[in-house]
């Protein structure tokens, strides 16, 4: 497939809806995009799963089949499911982690979209603070989200609480970044001021758009073989019928 990024006609028409946004709030000023399928084309979280499994002899997963464990989890609630890859890696140090979140974007790569880079950029260009919020695993995301433009800091997804010492636990911390959680994460980390830009590709986004009062971008990347694909689908039929910009970024 080729790549398609954005048209100069859907840059000025992002920019736009953000700069009358910016004349029409006081500030300060958010912008906020989903990780997957937003900024790259492939599932930070997974893959960083499939390099734990390959890679890191963790006891947790020791005796049973991760992906069938995870698989379960999934059917039965994502939430829980989401929850466990970040819970696997109880015991390990937070370094630890980072470094392998860190060592597995380097060897698998990170395809992040030019399009959605430059407008990263931009957006911090204007002086807005712009954050990842993510139902993957935190630390999984942040080397590939400092790639994109965003600090390891502005990064919001799963996490456990990491303890005095610098040990992960099981014991979930902050909201479940899915759905409706990525909007409720994302207003209290702005003290409840909504952003002026969001971007994200399922219907499972559309609570975090929703809360944008400037732009709200939908975009594209699965093809029809995909199973997020359909996800996708019914996000564009709703930005359709709302008139939010939209972009596949395959064409």
């Amino acid at each position: 497939m080729e790549k398609n990024e954005f048209s100069d006609e859907l840059v000025k028409t992002l920019q736009n809806q953000v700069l009358e946004a910016m004349k029409a709030n006081p500030g300060p000023y958010y912008a906020a995009f989903d990780a997957d399928g937003t900024l790259w084309d492939s599932d930070m979280g997974e893959q960083f799963f499939q390099y734990q499994i390959d890679h890191c002899d963790l006891e947790t997963l020791r005796g049973i089949d991760p992906w069938e464990r995870y698989e379960s989890l999934k059917k039965d609630d994502p939430r829980q499911a989401y929850l466990w890859l970040a819970q696997i890696s109880a015991g390990q140090s937070i370094e630890q982690v980072r470094a392998w979140a860190k060592d597995c974007v380097e060897k698998n790569g990170a395809r992040v979209f030019e399009s959605q880079k430059r407008m990263i950029a931009w957006l911090q260009e204007q002086g807005i603070e712009v954050f990842i919020v993510t139902a993957s695993i935190q630390w999984a995301v942040e080397p590939a989200g400092f790639l994109a433009g965003v600090p390891f800091e502005k990064v919001m997804g799963i996490q456990t609480r990491v303890d005095d010492s610098g040990l992960v636990t099981t014991e979930q911390t902050g909201p479940i970044t899915w759905r409706q959680g990525k909007a409720e994460a994302l207003l209290a980390r702005t003290q409840g001021v909504a952003p002026i830009f969001c971007a994200g590709n399922t219907l499972g986004d559309i609570a975090l758009i929703e809360t944008s009062v400037g732009a709200k971008l939908c975009v594209q990347t699965q093809t029809e073989e995909n199973g997020l694909f359909e996800e996708e689908d019914k996000l564009f039929a709703h930005a359709r019928e709302h008139q939010w910009p939209i972009h596949h970024f395959f064409k």
